[in-house]
């Protein structure tokens, strides 16, 4: 496949409905001023059934028939924006059957009122017009529309094309460029905000963006810290928790961490090789039919056995991960789906993720695993377990009574100021039939090994030399 197939998927999509579908992009929002716009990203599922990245656009697709709606050019237009182009020309290139001006969207659905159905987007004043037009409500992300649709748009988007994973790779090769630039970047003194700039330039200068606000942190113990305020130490783990997002939309997401100083200690040492140990569990379990909870599960028990050696928790290990006390140092779940949002469909809440009749378990930390599907192909989750030290868990006195048994206190009060580690990887399930089943790491460029890490820390240009020179 050499181009993504919108036709095919919106005939699909009508096919599986019966029912014509009116599509809606996100428009422009202003930061401060009309003429002062916040950088434009269209909605993910406007974009996977159009391939259409002009804001305010709507497409209706009626039997496998798309018209799209999109705005006029207006006088001066070309002045502030060079040569645009044709009404016919956008039809073409987007490949839809009828473009119209987004005035005529009105006159055009009349005829369908009653049986149009739609989605709820991200932008309150879109969805506010579908739901007149449509003659329903519509909230996002609460009631995002009709089940059938949903569900529709969820067993398509779900999984991977050949043309989709090709873009992921090529979204997880600017990533690891990004990621490689600011190790070699990294050495005491530095600031935070200037890895960030760093991570972010290389992405931009290969011709993508990122796929979410970059976490470069040497607070690792927080998970998503969006504050650049700190300058590195020796003695200070940098966790940084990025990714690219190329043009077509698809999104990378990895995390790695190292320190900052080029050498682990043997505090780091340790605690970097016990997540690496059940990052890797988790990974080789990444096949079709494996479901995902067991994928937490199991790096969650290599974790627990490693805590246990460490003195930080005590007790056999299936009751330690059974209590959720292995939560105390992993408070999360271990990934998610991957797609054309880095948190693929969760605009549609936890049913493209959660399977019909489960529910996220109520165990601490347990309770924000994002995912319990049984693993299809092509499917892409990210698998990014992780140890941290957060004064306010080990200071909770809930927390401190419940696990007084298992979890050993005084020995973590001496870990405080640790921070966290975290390793991510974007891990695609490949059919059965190919490579054994076995699961392709398509972040797999990204150094992670120990030996690998300390042999790039601070082995190159810094950031100010990069950027300024």
């Amino acid at each position: 496949m050499i181009a993504a197939d919108h036709a095919g998927r919106r005939r699909a999509l009508c096919a599986l409905l019966g029912a014509p579908v009116l599509l809606a992009n996100n428009g422009v929002r202003v930061r401060n001023l009309p003429l002062n716009t916040l950088p434009f990203r269209a909605d993910s599922t406007f974009l996977y059934y159009t391939g259409c990245t002009e804001p305010g656009a709507f497409a209706l697709l009626v039997d496998g028939h798309c018209t799209l709606f999109l705005h006029p050019t207006e006088p001066g237009d070309e002045l502030w924006h060079g040569p645009m182009p044709t009404m016919e020309q956008r039809r073409q290139a987007l490949g839809a059957d009828a473009v119209r001006p987004v005035f005529e969207l009105d006159a055009a659905t009349a005829a369908h009122l009653g049986r149009l159905v739609s989605l709820a987007v991200p932008d309150a004043a879109v969805t506010a017009r579908l739901a007149v037009i449509i003659g329903r409500g519509l909230a996002y992300p609460g009631s995002p529309g009709p089940e059938g649709l949903v569900d529709a748009v969820i067993r398509q988007r779900r999984t991977r094309d050949p043309w989709e994973l090709d873009q992921m790779r090529l979204a997880a090769m600017m990533t690891a460029s990004a990621h490689h630039a600011a190790m070699v970047a990294t050495r005491p003194g530095v600031h935070e905000r200037e890895l960030a700039a760093l991570f972010d330039a290389v992405i931009a200068a290969r011709g993508g963006t990122t796929a979410y606000h970059s976490i470069v942190t040497v607070r690792g113990e927080v998970l998503h810290k969006p504050e650049y305020d700190q300058v590195l130490a020796v003695g200070d783990l940098l966790l940084l928790d990025g990714g690219a997002e190329v043009p077509s939309g698809y999104a990378s997401d990895v995390t790695r961490t190292w320190p900052v100083d080029g050498t682990f200690t043997g505090r780091q040492r340790a605690a970097y090789e016990l997540v690496l140990a059940a990052q890797e569990v988790g990974i080789a379990r990444c096949r079709v039919g494996t479901r995902y909870r067991d994928i937490h599960w199991e790096a969650t028990r290599v974790l627990a056995e490693g805590l246990v050696e460490m003195g930080l928790l005590r007790g056999a290990v299936d009751a330690l991960v059974e209590s959720g006390a292995t939560g105390v140092f992993f408070p999360h779940g271990v990934g998610h789906l991957i797609g054309l949002d880095v948190h693929d469909l969760e605009n549609f809440g936890d049913r493209p993720a959660y399977a019909p009749g489960r529910k996220r378990p109520d165990q601490f930390g347990a309770r924000y695993l994002r995912m319990d599907l049984d693993l299809e192909a092509n499917m892409v989750v990210t698998v990014e377990p992780g140890f941290y030290v957060v004064p306010a868990i080990l200071r909770d006195d809930e927390l401190r009574a419940r696990f007084a048994a298992q979890v050993n206190f005084a020995a973590a009060e001496a870990w405080i100021g640790f921070g966290g580690i975290r390793i991510e990887d974007d891990v695609r399930i490949r059919p059965a039939a190919e490579a054994a089943g076995a699961p392709e790491v398509l972040s797999s460029a990204i150094p992670k090994s120990i030996p690998a890490l300390e042999a790039l820390i601070g082995r190159g240009p810094s950031a100010s030399e990069r950027l300024t020179a």
